[in-house]
């Protein structure tokens, strides 16, 4: 039996990541409005009520119901708390999938799950209301079904047997032409829609056009140098989408107030506001975050206040605009005694 560890691969779209909060401790989600479409081989079955929640546009599905779906049998080893799943045809059900409603509590967790023969070692996942969900790109990576998405009918669709579906890795998407600003605007959320034809190559690194829209039509004082600017496609999983997330650079660190630049079939279509900048912003004035990455760790742990093993801690720091204060964010994952993975936030200054 192999033994992998399993990494998952985050994916942003659009403003979506802008609603989760930039450094939100708490995680929020929505049952999935999506509908599901499954081929196996030349049946179709689709699923209008899909037993799935929605983080980040990514899908999470729990295992006893993906199981159904696609065809494998779900068994759970009390002795090595290890799922393990088997293809079985017989055991595809699209009867008695789960009821899902609106989350109360989540967590972040890691599961074991051996998958016909292979084992996965802490795959990520979340732990909704007392149960694991796990993203479905995730699990199509380990399983025997292909995952795509259909924009126009907010459809997922899943194609059950990887050999049944011709290889084409390496041709060329073509840029999807039909794709509509409208699918990421939200009215909770301060936009810009972009009516003027500006050019953005995705991965050019040419910024020059952007740059002039928001000095005529935002800031004036604009200046893209003085921003870290990360870019996304989503691994190319929707053709014609990128995004840039511009954050202004407070002496070497990230601000927690910038804009998001979603660019459609080469063109920048939607500018959305994260945060708003302070008046009373003066970079000379700014000082630096004291607290040492090991103290704020402990620090962390101490808020806590629990006995279990700690298994990894990670800090995020960042400047909060509206408290014009360097901050970092600890974010510490623990082993339970039983096993399972949850974590905890703190943010101190």
């Amino acid at each position: 039996m192999s033994k992998k560890k399993f990494v998952t691969m985050g994916a942003v779209v659009g403003t979506l990541m802008l609603t989760q909060g930039v450094f939100a401790a708490g995680i929020a989600m929505t049952p999935s409005q999506n509908a599901l479409s499954v081929q196996s081989g030349e049946t179709v079955n689709k699923v209008d009520a899909v037993p799935a929640y929605m983080y980040q546009d990514s899908n999470y599905f729990m295992l006893r119901d993906i199981g159904k779906i696609i065809g494998y049998q779900v068994d759970w080893d009390e002795t090595t708390k290890k799922i393990t799943m088997t293809k079985d045809e017989a055991a595809q059900n699209f009867d008695g999938l789960s009821a899902v409603r609106q989350a109360e509590n989540v967590k972040k967790d890691q599961q074991t799950i051996v998958i016909d023969g292979n084992e996965y070692e802490d795959m990520g996942c979340l732990n909704i209301d007392g149960y694991n969900y796990f993203k479905l790109r995730d699990l199509a990576e380990a399983m025997d079904f292909i995952c795509d998405w259909d924009t126009s009918t907010n459809t997922i669709m899943l194609t059950v047997g990887k050999e049944s579906v011709p290889d084409t890795s390496d041709t060329p998407k073509p840029a999807e032409t039909n794709i509509s600003v409208d699918r990421f605007l939200d009215p909770e959320l301060n936009q810009k829609v972009i009516k003027e034809d500006v050019t953005y190559v995705s991965g050019s690194k040419d910024y020059r056009e952007i740059e002039k829209y928001i000095k005529e039509n935002i800031d004036k004082n604009f200046n893209v140098d003085d921003y870290t600017v990360t870019e996304d496609d989503v691994n190319g999983l929707l053709s014609g989408y990128n995004s840039l997330v511009m954050r202004l650079d407070v002496n070497g660190v990230r601000a927690n107030f910038g804009y998001l630049v979603t660019c459609l079939n080469g063109k920048a279509a939607l500018i959305t506001f994260i945060g708003e900048k302070n008046e009373d912003f003066d970079i000379a004035k700014i000082g630096t975050l004291q607290l040492s990455d090991e103290e704020a760790k402990q620090k962390a742990i101490e808020a806590d206040g629990y006995d279990y093993q700690v298994d990894e801690q990670r800090i995020y720091r960042f400047f909060d605009m509206k408290d014009l204060k360097n901050k970092c964010e600890v974010e510490t994952v623990y082993i339970n005694d039983t096993g399972h993975y949850f974590a905890t936030s703190h943010i101190f200054e």
